[in-house]
This record gives structure tokens, sequence and C-alpha cells, in this order.
């Protein structure tokens, strides 16, 4: 099967690219700078252009502006990016009877503290990246070729502005005071794990809307513990709160994994499996 990856160079782009090789799969990969093809998305005349160019069998699209400040500053490029080329994506698909799976988020939920939430709740839209992602899985599933991720991940990026985990890392090393949140839940998940599952649901044929994450749901608080515990090394912290942020942020994200795992056949990973992962994607790194 060929594959465009939309957002290539990213955190997860090169994890789908390499599983996706390992299946056989011909990827060629999509980005605004550093990939195979140069394209901007936000732009449905090189978008189009890309996909008469590839003629691909699906679209995997992991492209976004995932900056909450920055969409908030931007609403209007916030909706480029991350809504507007899922129409053109969807009406691609279902002309050409194509697949399509795209990359979504968790940022839909504002109660429940730790409970996971199903794919079928009610959401809380509380910034304009919110906004933006669920139009794009709306626009997204117009197509009934369409699979739709909600997800967080962690991983190693290696760009000159760190991730999550390598600020946590990089702090830890260094004997830095963290700031942690215990009143922000999530269940993010690795960036490999999350890989191998969206692949194996696209090799399935899965269409419609899947939660892929930790089974678990954990504060991200507990996540930075469970980094220091895994390094050996003493954590220095103190507690902030997700309410004190601007703009808003939802504060319970935590995702019930339950009908993917039943359509994979298997469980994902547990918090202290999705650490694992990410120290050895770091040691890799490094």
């Amino acid at each position: 099967m060929k594959l465009l990856l939309l957002g290539s160079t990213g955190l997860l782009g090169p994890a789908i690219a390499a599983q996706a090789s390992t299946r056989g799969h011909q990827v060629v990969g999509a980005a605004r700078k550093g990939a195979e093809i140069v394209v901007d998305i936000a732009d449905d005349a090189q978008l189009g252009e890309a996909l008469a160019r590839v003629e691909p069998d699906a679209v995997v699209n992991c492209a976004a502006l995932t900056c909450v400040d920055d969409c908030e500053r931007d609403p209007g490029l916030a909706y480029r990016v991350n809504a507007r080329p899922l129409s053109v994506l969807a009406e691609w698909s279902k002309s050409n009877s194509r697949k399509l799976l795209h990359i979504s988020t968790d940022h839909y939920f504002t109660t429940g503290g730790a409970r996971p939430h199903g794919e079928a709740e009610p959401v809380h839209l509380v910034n304009e990246y919110a906004r933006s992602k669920y139009a794009g899985e709306a626009f997204a599933l117009t197509s009934p070729h369409a699979l739709v991720i909600r997800t967080a991940i962690v991983g190693i990026r290696g760009w000159e502005k760190p991730t999550l985990a390598e600020w946590a890392i990089g702090a830890i090393e260094a004997g830095d005071e963290l700031t942690m949140f215990d009143d922000a839940f999530t269940s993010c998940i690795d960036v490999s794990s999350l890989a191998g599952a969206a692949l194996d649901l696209l090799d399935q044929g899965a269409t419609g809307l899947f939660n892929v994450a930790s089974r678990e749901v954990f504060t991200k608080g507990d996540l930075i513990r469970e980094i220091a515990r895994q390094m050996d090394r003493p954590l220095k912290a103190t507690r902030a709160s997700v309410n004190d942020l601007s703009p808003a942020r939802p504060s319970s994200l935590g995702l019930d994994v339950g009908a993917a795992e039943q359509r994979l056949g298997y469980h994902l990973p547990t918090l202290e499996q999705v650490v694992s992962a990410v120290l050895k994607q770091y040691k890799g790194s490094a």
C-alpha cells in the first residue's frame, strides 16, 4: 500500500513512517520542509497537487498546528491547518474510495477528573485549538473510508523547542525544579505505540472514531514522577493548577480505549510502559 504521510517530519510522523515501511508499505513523506514532498496543507492547490502526484492508496494526516497559544492568536490559521484540509482529504477519499487516517486530539473534556471518556461523550471546546481539531474530525468523518484517532502523544523530536518529555527529562537530568500539574488528567501514549496501533487499525480496514491512548488515566504530574523514577533521579517540583493557564485548557483528558483494544485484540500500554518507551527513544537519540 502506498501511503502519503502528511506531517512526516513532526513528532509522530517518523514513527509512522518507520513502522509502515517495516510492514511493506511504500511511504511518501510530505511536510512544509525537510520532506520528500514540500507541501503546505493550508494551501488547497498544493494539497491537491500532492495527492495527484503521489496517487496514494491511503493518506495519513499527522500535520497540525498544536500550539494552543498560536491557535488562540490566529484562529483563522488554526482552521486552515487543523480543519479545512480535512474537507479536501475527505472529498478525495470519498471520490476515490481510498483510506484516510487522521490523527486528532484529546482536548475535548473538562469534567470527570480521572474518569476515561468514550468516543460518544459530549465535548466541551474551551479554546481555538480544540475547536479547529474538532472541526477537522467532523470533516474527515464525512468520508465512509475515514479513520479518526483521538489521542495525546509523548516522545522525542529533537527540535529547538522541546517536547514535554524532552523538557522533563532535561530538567530532571540537570536537577532543575519542575512545575507539575496534578489536576490535569491525561492518558498520553508514546509515539511508537500509537504508530503501531494506528497502522494496525488502518491495515484492518477500521473506520470511524477511535480513542487510542494509554489504558490508564493519570495526571501530568504522575507522568513526570514516573519519568524520574525510571531514570532513578531525584525530583524537584512545585505544583501548579491547569485552571490558572491562559488560554484555557481542558483538564480531564483521559480516554476510554476499550473500543480500540477490542478491535485491535491487545492491550494498549500502561503509564509505566509509555515512559519506558519514551526513555528508550531518548537514549537512542542521544
